[in-house]
């Protein structure tokens, strides 16, 4: 892995000591899925930062000096940390990992994940501070933004002043993430130095299936999420697996779910849909396409206006039913 000049993607080992251990038990090369979970104190999520690391990901490499970086880690005793057998895994590592991630600025629901990673199941470890720094966070400033401007009702699509300029660290995710939840430029200065909390325990790279141990408890290996409209009013967001969204008719215009927050059956009757979550990585390489920051701010102002009178408090989110 290759950093900016900026931002040292190895100041956190713990991915690369997890990723070791999977290479040690031969769990490294096992087909998994991963959903980024963040879990905001608010009602909404606002999806951020999937340009960031489709942008990033050009550089995730262990060149030779990151490889020399890390024979020179130690333990209190001296003994180098990674092994040879494994030094020479990820120096020959290519990624083979996908990712869907919800479009940027777009609004996501209590237990509706950030992205969705299948891959390797070490590549995915390895990739970890990636998407927290640059998904996870970013999401966690664009929602806080986002949330002054819903409750003061405050979503005017031609409030998008030219983006501000940022700079590839921690500073400059910061303010682009802000502006695209709807910050004013005085509100990003007064905001920039405000602290992040980190993932809790239950957010971040969650792992909710892997070849030969199937689903983790408590985690359904959801893949898809399709939000169904009237016209242009939004009406509920259909959750699914895999097998799902192959027998998911894309011609029926009603589908029936188990609503996340009720936990009761409803029908939802419709006239179209959308996938939330669209390709960023396929097999490790970007296929998202660049768009203006300008254009992500003004789908944030967008969807508060939209969800503001679905109302969200009473919008139906949950699982397929076949």
């Amino acid at each position: 892995m290759a950093s900016t000049h900026t931002f040292d993607w190895l100041s956190d080992l713990g991915p690369a000591y997890l990723a070791q251990e999977s290479w040690h038990s031969g769990a490294y090369h096992e087909d998994s899925l991963f959903h980024l979970v963040y879990r905001p104190s608010h009602p909404f999520a606002i999806a951020c930062g999937a340009g960031l690391l489709a942008e990033h990901i050009r550089r995730f490499r262990f060149t030779p000096e990151v490889i020399q970086h890390l024979v020179r880690v130690t333990d209190e005793r001296g003994r180098t940390v990674f092994s040879e057998s494994f030094l020479n895994y990820l120096q020959r590592l290519r990624l083979r990992v996908n990712v869907w991630a919800a479009p940027e600025g777009m609004l996501l629901l209590p237990g509706e994940p950030l992205a969705i990673v299948r891959g390797p199941f070490a590549q995915v470890q390895l990739m970890e501070t990636a998407f927290r720094w640059l998904i996870w966070r970013s999401s966690q400033w664009a929602t806080r933004v986002a949330v002054q401007r819903w409750e003061k009702q405050n979503w005017q699509e031609e409030d998008t002043p030219l983006p501000p300029v940022t700079t590839p660290d921690f500073d400059g995710w910061k303010i682009r993430a802000e502006y695209i939840g709807g910050a004013y430029a005085d509100e990003i200065l007064d905001t920039i130095r405000t602290p992040s909390r980190p993932p809790a325990n239950d957010e971040g790279m969650i792992c909710v299936w892997r070849a030969g141990t199937g689903s983790a408890p408590g985690h359904l290996p959801l893949t898809q999420i399709r939000r169904v409209y009237r016209a242009n009013h939004a009406l509920g967001d259909i959750w699914l697996t895999e097998d799902q969204e192959e027998i998911a008719s894309v011609s029926k215009t009603s589908a029936a779910i188990l609503d996340e927050r009720t936990h009761r059956h409803k029908t939802l009757k419709f006239t179209r849909f959308q996938n939330l979550y669209q390709p960023l990585l396929a097999k490790g390489h970007p296929v998202l396409v660049n768009q203006r920051l300008g254009f992500l701010r003004q789908r944030t102002l967008k969807q508060l206006e939209a969800f503001h009178f679905a109302p969200l408090g009473e919008y139906p989110h949950g699982w397929f039913q076949q």
